[in-house]
């Protein structure tokens, strides 16, 4: 018989992918559902994710590093 896993066993893998915000380049204009393309542009008037895009400026995160994660 095989002997099993102990079961409080903790996945140090799950605590280096939490979700810690958006950076600017996720919430870049191309991704969003109002956007038209170059020449057209965005159909709102205001950016309906301005606070995001202002939290991640506030938080540092400007811009992915090399080992962060999608």
């Amino acid at each position: 018989m095989r002997q099993q896993k102990p079961k409080n066993r903790t996945n140090s893998s799950n605590a280096q992918n939490r979700f810690q915000g958006n950076y600017l380049d996720d919430i870049s204009c191309k991704f969003c559902a109002n956007y038209r393309g170059k020449k057209k542009g965005c159909i709102l008037p205001v950016c309906d994710f301005e606070g995001e895009k202002m939290d991640a400026i506030k938080h540092g995160r400007i811009k992915r590093k090399a080992g962060d994660a999608i």
